[in-house]
């Protein structure tokens, strides 16, 4: 596994995050199969220059250096179709774009579904301000800068009531 700091700012992230927190046990086999994964993810019939984390007992991202045209399409769909195995294996949720997972008035982190947004807003769970993990940005360099970001300036926002 290449190490985190040397992969370059543009490398490619997928963040897949879980409908439940994992228990310490469920983290360290997650990390075991991670590892086995990343060690041995080809593209190109290369391996890549790739890394993995896991972050809160909730998320899995994977990054991948691209340099030139190494990531094929092959490479991305063999790292859903094991992230579908984990997702029978563990019994987790990991593909579910709806999720949204926000940091609470406590500092915990919650989760819940895009359409619930306005009801939390209304009930005064959550606010403009309220911090919400952004699983779409695409390298590095966006995960380090823009992985979480208030409400108001998410790409979720556009799911809330404009009298919010």
């Amino acid at each position: 596994m290449t190490k985190y700091e040397d992969l370059a700012g543009e490398s490619r992230v997928w963040i897949f995050q879980a409908n439940t927190e994992w228990s310490e046990t469920g983290q360290k086999a997650l990390f075991t199969e991670l590892t086995r994964f990343v060690d041995n993810w080809l593209s190109h019939g290369s391996l890549l220059k790739a890394h993995f984390k896991l972050i809160d007992r909730r998320f899995i991202v994977f990054f991948a250096d691209e340099e030139g045209d190494r990531m094929c399409g092959r490479a991305v769909d063999a790292s859903v179709r094991f992230v579908k195995e984990l997702e029978t294996k563990y019994n987790l949720v990991l593909l579910d774009r709806n999720l949204v997972a926000y940091i609470d008035h406590n500092g915990k982190i919650q989760e819940c579904r895009l359409d619930e947004l306005n009801m939390l807003l209304e009930q005064g769970k959550i606010t403009p301000e309220t911090m919400v993990f952004n699983n779409l940005v695409h390298t590095k360099n966006e995960f380090e800068k823009s992985r979480l970001v208030p409400l108001s300036e998410s790409w979720q926002q556009r799911y809330i009531m404009q009298n919010h």
